[in-house]
């Protein structure tokens, strides 16, 4: 069943985005990430809706979804026109919270706890090469567009 509703931008916006959650590269996703980047998304699902979208979209029955199947569970929730603006909008939400005093900055640690949250099976010294590469300028801080740029991938 081909996604003909979602653009080549959508696309890449869920290809980077199940890459940066698919921490350990083995092309697939847990249950409790898929929760994770739901509510990114703005559909925050129940645990029992967590286990039919399981079980309507874990065709082979590893449980874990796949990148195949998470597009067609994708889909179905991403509107054809939600674009970068939007997902970037959706983002800066999730930055807002951890940057409470509104400096344009989290500290790093923040940023550790944002990546421990989204899976917390990271090992401590994947987090600090993320941390590192992702702060490159050693400020112990992180911008808004480092942040973009590890939960979304580079853009073109």
């Amino acid at each position: 069943m081909e996604n003909a509703e979602l653009s080549k931008d959508q696309m890449k916006i869920l290809k980077d985005a199940f890459d940066a959650f698919d921490i350990e590269k083995k092309g697939s996703i847990s249950l409790e990430v898929i929760g994770t980047i739901m509510d990114l998304l703005g559909y925050a699902l129940s645990e029992e809706e967590l286990k039919e979208v399981m079980e309507d979209y874990d065709e082979d029955e590893s449980g874990q979804i796949e990148f195949e199947e998470f597009i067609e569970l994708a889909s179905n929730y991403v509107e054809p026109e939600e674009d970068y603006d939007v997902l970037r909008a959706e983002l800066r939400e999730v930055f807002m919270l951890y940057d409470k005093d509104g400096t344009g900055f989290i500290p790093v640690n923040a940023f550790k706890q944002i990546l421990r949250e989204l899976d917390g099976a990271v090992p401590e010294n994947e987090l600090d090469d993320i941390v590192d590469e992702i702060d490159a300028d050693g400020s112990g801080t992180v911008d808004f567009e480092e942040f973009m740029q590890v939960m979304t991938g580079p853009q073109d």
